[in-house]
């Protein structure tokens, strides 16, 4: 078989072997199973195109806003009965 891949990381080896134990899988339906879910990060990698992306979402917002104050959230009870007004 020409398309064989082997796993040289002893903690992937072990995970892999340990998964399909647990799933009653072999190691082959545990690999392609991880690999069809598996979608990389289109924003960056890791916790840094997280963050990054966190920035820009936060800059857009903030380049919504109308300026208008919101009103405290004690304006919309009634001072006498405490009730919604």
């Amino acid at each position: 078989m020409k398309d064989q891949v082997h796993i040289r990381n002893a903690e992937a080896a072990h995970l892999a072997r340990t998964l399909a134990r647990q799933a009653r899988k072999t190691i082959t339906e545990v690999v392609l199973d991880a690999l069809r879910q598996y979608r990389p990060d289109h924003h960056g990698s890791g916790f840094r195109g997280r963050l990054e992306n966190w920035h820009r979402l936060l800059r857009d917002d903030r380049g919504r806003r109308t300026g208008k104050v919101e009103a405290p959230v004690e304006a919309l009870y009634d001072d006498v009965t405490g009730l919604p007004k």
